[in-house]
């Protein structure tokens, strides 16, 4: 009797105990049918620092990245982040590259859900201090991402999150911090990258080789920014190294790696020239039509209160947002915060009211056939210059947008489960080509 009834209390015991588990794990919060924002921080006050958007239009602010029991803090400037897989990459400037054991992490990981950190990596050491980072490429078909930095570019392992190695010929001096790799892509096996100095870097991503580099430009001339459209079509936009845009955008062929320049109206403002105080910039396309935007400079370095969709078949520029017609306080762009929802193709679009840096900032959601504004969504006032919104991971395994890995990986195909091409979703099983080179099989409702 006395053992029937022990077994009972630890049977109990045991059950509460599973119960008391499932409870907690069903109360881990997920960050997930969101925007992330990834904010700069304020220099030398606030470090980088990530809020989330729900579904709800609630904001979270200065999101937690535990690891180990502790709290991560991102380096001094955040600059980068897209999520791939189940993984968060965050991509943040350091306070100085010539202190490169200051605790001022160059590169974070994290669960994209549950925000947990995977791994830190918090200086790369060259010959001149540590190497400064400035965007992040995952290619999870190959186990790997790039990171651009001020000293070219290194490969990281997405399995472990070790640094593999350097590309050689990725860096404009090697001994003086005075060069940047800025945005990349990958296609077909090759990743193409931007570069202050040399104009555009074309790689072998099998065996990490630099293959080849292109500047069409002139001698003062370099490329400042990649996309690749929905139609698989590459573009790049273009300056002048010392500050300044030119009058013209470029689209790249990657077959013959020849560039051809498409002239802007004299009235449009051209793309920004992000060299100087380096962030993404807001040129970008969408996954929904075959279009590109960005935010029209109006200075050397800087962006401000225009933007611009380029309808990448007709080749034709429109003025989709003027902000200088706006009610005072007049709404500025800030950094990089222009993205295009791969769920719906609106665009999302980070403002601050009054000044370009200043501490009134909200996230707005546009309509990109007419400029309609649909939502606005204000953060609290504070000094957050808000760099680039990133799309969060959805809470269902059923939806299109599931298979959408990364701001950089793009769908360029779709077919039946019978091998025919479609333009749009179609009900049942599609099948899904990415510009990383992946298949998946979609279900859509």
């Amino acid at each position: 009797m006395k053992h029937f009834y022990l077994s009972r209390i630890f049977s109990a015991a045991l059950l509460a105990g599973l119960f008391m588990t499932q409870s907690a794990s069903a109360q881990q919060k997920e960050y997930t049918d969101g925007v992330f924002m990834l904010n700069e921080g304020s220099y030398g006050k606030e470090r980088a620092t990530i809020n989330f958007l729900d579904c709800n239009g609630t904001w979270e602010y200065r999101l937690p990245i535990t690891m180990n029991g502790e709290t991560i803090q991102l380096g001094t400037t955040g600059c980068y982040a897209t999520i791939c897989g189940e993984d968060m990459y965050i991509v943040s400037k350091k306070m100085s590259v010539s202190k490169p054991d200051v605790s001022d992490p160059t590169f974070v990981v994290c669960d994209a859900k549950t925000m947990k950190g995977k791994a830190v990596i918090n200086s790369i050491k060259t010959a001149y201090g540590a190497a400064d980072g400035r965007a992040f490429l995952p290619m999870p078909n190959l186990k790997k991402g790039y990171l651009s930095t001020t000293n070219g570019i290194y490969v990281i392992s997405l399995e472990d999150y070790s640094i593999l190695s350097h590309i050689g010929g990725t860096v404009g001096d090697p001994t003086t911090n005075n060069n940047q790799t800025g945005n990349m892509i990958y296609r077909d096996g090759k990743v193409y990258a931007v570069d202050k100095k040399c104009g555009l870097f074309i790689i072998d991503a099998a065996n990490d080789k630099l293959l080849k580099t292109i500047n069409n430009e002139g001698e003062k001339g370099t490329y400042c920014s990649i996309v690749e459209a929905k139609d698989g079509s590459i573009w790049l936009t273009a300056g002048l190294k010392a500050g300044g845009t030119a009058d013209h955008i470029v689209k790249f062929d990657p077959i013959n790696e020849t560039t051809e320049n498409i002239t802007l109206p004299s009235d449009v403002k051209q793309p920004t020239n992000n060299w100087g105080a380096w962030n993404p910039d807001c040129f970008t396309a969408s996954t929904t039509e075959n279009a590109l935007f960005w935010n029209g400079a109006t200075g050397p370095w800087s962006s401000g209160q225009h933007i611009y969709k380029f309808d990448v078949d007709s080749r034709k520029t429109t003025l989709l947002l003027d902000f200088t017609t706006a009610e005072a306080p007049q709404p500025y762009a800030y950094g990089a915060a222009c993205r295009v929802n791969p769920d719906n193709g609106d665009l999302y679009l980070s403002i601050t009211k009054g000044s370009a840096w200043g501490d009134e900032s909200e996230l707005r959601v546009y309509d990109t056939t007419d400029g309609t504004m649909k939502a606005a969504y204000p953060m609290e006032k504070h000094y957050w210059f808000p760099e680039m919104p990133v799309f969060s991971l959805k809470s269902s395994t059923n939806g299109i947008t599931d298979t959408q890995t990364s701001a950089d990986v793009r769908e360029v195909a779709r077919f039946t489960i019978d091998g025919k091409r479609i333009n749009q979703p179609q009900r049942g099983i599609n099948i899904v080509k990415y510009s990383d080179g992946t298949v998946k099989k979609v279900i859509v409702k």
